[in-house]
């Protein structure tokens, strides 16, 4: 075994975590420790440290994930070069029986894992101690006839006879079951350890007393609001249509006797929409409405018009019409570019590649560096130390895509341009910087401002360790 390098010592909480699984000798454990606070660090003296005589077998929800990690435990850090191996798609399968066996850390994706766990099953059953890394990413956000993703039904069921170390930075999202026709929000926490039985939890309160309050960087929360009046004259009529829809779909559940299905929930009403027991054509209408609203909020005008030449908004809207009074630039993308000048280093996340485009165009007419990462993105670690490296890029914009892999902390703040419902995935986001500030872009007075500030609200009730608004 390689020894570790003695400049690295835990800290106090680390201590105690690590202190807390050795008295849970041979129990399962989920591990609550929010970002930039050490959970490949806490890996790393597991199999090192604590329990240097045991096998383990590592999994982590991607590749760019895998190789990060395995960068980490082989370099200085770690120091685990003899010991440790990977099987993913850069190891070839007739290879990947010979790392199972022969060494005493493997680390691997899901979906690899899978796949050995039906080739050959042997192999990994050498292992003691199963390790999984962002451990929520389980759990189905809307589960139908299963609550966890694929492949971990495959997965969880081979270990039920070993050790599972469950690690994330939050435990404290929820998600929709279905169960036969009705649907239960449910807590993630509670399905994990239904999957993971016995399951003791050290939850970030658990770490109050120890030293963490001394490491945790709060990450400001502010909305920044956009005048932009004909977006806002558009969205209000959106608006209207989406609550007429919405009550046709309640009338039709009360004259069947049906209310229950959705107990007067509106967010019930979207999860349930393909299950309830009305109109296709009502069905088509609300879900339509709703993305069009989206696209409305995200996307460059010119983008999103096209999506006007639609039954269910054709009489309200001329698109023709709206395509001559629209301009070619989205308000957002202008203030976003606004903002970004007053700060050194800009990370900006926008959903769609239209918008990533026009923000890196205003960019470069403003004679400012910017890089790109999106999902066509094949270098993004590279892209990435770039940023990070060179002090003449000034900013990142980005589409939602590997967030939990990045950690920018060079960023002087963080721009976030359109707003979505999940607590936990845009709490994801706001820690890419660990800490700082962050906007969250906002059109002045319509349904999106309500909705982010009812976003702020929940994160900050939820994360209070980590998250505080500095007001609009």
């Amino acid at each position: 075994m390689s020894k570790t390098n003695p400049k690295y010592t835990p800290r106090g909480y680390q201590n105690y975590i690590l202190d807390r699984i050795e008295d849970l000798p041979g129990s399962n454990l989920l591990l609550e420790l929010d970002c930039g606070l050490g959970k490949r660090f806490i890996t790393h003296q597991l199999v090192v440290e604590r329990y240097p005589e045991l096998k383990f077998l590592i999994v982590v929800h991607s590749s760019s994930s895998l190789a990060e990690t395995v960068e980490y435990l082989r370099g200085d850090y770690g120091g685990l070069e003899d010991e440790l191996g990977e099987i993913s798609s850069r190891v070839r399968s007739p290879i990947r029986p010979y790392v199972m066996k022969n060494n005493r850390i493997v680390v691997s994706t899901p979906q690899v894992l899978a796949g050995m766990i039906k080739k050959e099953p042997d192999t990994v059953g050498l292992f003691d101690v199963l390790l999984i890394n962002e451990v929520d990413t389980l759990i189905k956000r809307t589960g139908r006839r299963r609550a966890l993703t694929f492949p971990w039904p495959t997965i969880l069921p081979f270990f039920d006879e070993k050790r599972v170390i469950g690690m994330s930075g939050t435990l404290r999202d929820e998600h929709a079951v279905f169960t036969r026709e009705q649907l239960e929000i449910r807590k993630e926490l509670r399905t994990l350890k239904q999957h993971i039985p016995d399951a003791h939890v050290i939850s970030m309160e658990d770490l109050y007393g120890t030293d963490i309050e001394e490491f945790l960087d709060p990450t400001m929360l502010r909305i920044e609001l956009v005048r932009d009046t004909k977006i806002q004259s558009i969205t209000r009529v959106l608006d209207e249509l989406i609550r007429d829809a919405r009550i046709e779909i309640m009338t039709e559940l009360a004259e069947d006797d049906n209310l229950e299905m959705v107990e007067n929930d509106p967010r019930r009403v979207h999860l349930m929409l393909e299950r309830l027991p009305v109109s296709d054509d009502l069905k088509g209408r609300y879900s339509s409405l709703l993305m069009l609203r989206k696209y409305v909020y995200a996307m460059p005008p010119r983008q999103f018009i096209k999506f006007f030449y639609n039954k269910h908004v054709s009489r309200f809207f001329k698109p023709d019409d709206l395509r001559s009074a629209l301009p070619r630039l989205s308000s957002k993308a202008a203030k976003a570019v606004e903002i970004a000048k007053g700060y050194e280093k800009s990370v900006i996340i926008t959903s769609y590649l239209d918008m990533v485009s026009q923000i890196e165009n205003l960019f470069k007419n403003a004679g400012m560096s910017a890089l790109v990462i999106t999902g066509q993105t094949q270098n993004k670690g590279e892209v990435l130390r770039e940023f990070k490296s060179d002090e003449n890029l000034r900013a990142l914009i980005m589409s939602p895509v590997g967030e939990r892999d990045l950690d920018i902390p060079q960023a002087d703040i963080m721009l976030i341009c359109d707003t979505i419902n999940t607590t936990k995935t845009m709490y994801q986001k706001f820690k890419r910087t660990r800490g700082g500030v962050v906007l969250l872009l906002a059109y002045k007075d319509t349904s999106e401002e309500r909705k982010a500030k009812r976003l702020i609200q929940r994160i900050m009730d939820r994360y209070p360790w980590s998250t505080s608004s500095c007001g609009n």
